[in-house]
C-alpha cells in the first residue's frame, strides 16, 4: 500500500510540474507574441489558440495536486467553528461527493472522448486538433481527482475509527 501510495503521488507530483513547465512555456509564448507583433511587426496568429490550449492543460493536471495539498477551496469560518467529530462527518460527506462526482465526470469525459475518436472530431481553429485530445485530458484530470478523493475520504475514516 505504502509503496502504491509513493508512486501516485509520484503521479501527482509529475503532473504539477508538467502543469508549472507548460505556464513557463506560456509565458514565454506570449512574450514572443509581443516580441512579434510590436517590435517586428509580424503577429502570430497561433499564439493565443496554443496558450488556450495550455491554460487548459494546466487545470487538469494542477487539479489533483492541489487538492492533495488542500488548497482546493473551503469555508473555513463555518468549519472552525465545530467540534471534532462533526468536522470528520464533514470531511467524509465532502470527501465522498468528491469521489461521486469525480466518478461522473471521469466516466463522461472517457465515454465521450472515445465516442470522440471513433467519429474523428477535430476541433479546428487555427490549428486542427483531434476533440479526444481534450475530452482524454479531462479524463486523466478526473480519475486522479477520484482517487484522491478516495484516499482523503479514507483518511477522515481512519480518524473516525480512532476518535472512537
Amino acid at each position: 500500500m505504502l509503496g502504491n501510495k509513493r508512486i501516485f503521488d509520484r503521479i501527482i507530483d509529475f503532473m504539477a510540474f508538467l502543469a508549472g513547465v507548460l505556464l513557463v512555456g506560456a509565458v514565454l509564448i506570449v512574450c514572443f507574441e509581443i516580441w512579434m507583433r510590436y517590435f517586428v511587426r509580424k503577429p502570430q496568429v497561433w499564439t493565443v489558440e496554443v496558450c488556450e490550449y495550455i491554460l487548459f492543460a494546466i487545470a487538469f493536471l494542477g487539479a489533483p495536486w492541489l487538492l492533495k495539498k488542500g488548497g482546493h477551496v473551503s469555508i473555513d469560518i463555518i468549519v472552525a467553528q465545530m467540534g471534532p467529530k462533526t468536522r470528520i462527518y464533514l470531511g467524509l460527506f465532502s470527501k465522498a461527493m468528491g469521489v461521486l462526482i469525480s466518478a461522473i465526470i471521469c466516466g463522461f469525459s472517457m465515454a465521450t472522448s472515445w465516442d470522440s475518436y471513433v467519429s474523428g472530431v477535430v476541433v479546428i481553429k487555427t490549428l486542427s486538433i483531434p476533440k479526444y485530445y481534450f475530452l482524454m485530458l479531462i479524463a486523466l484530470g478526473y480519475f486522479l481527482l477520484l482517487i484522491e478523493f478516495a484516499r482523503q475520504f479514507f483518511g477522515h475514516f481512519q480518524e473516525l475509527r480512532e476518535k472512537n
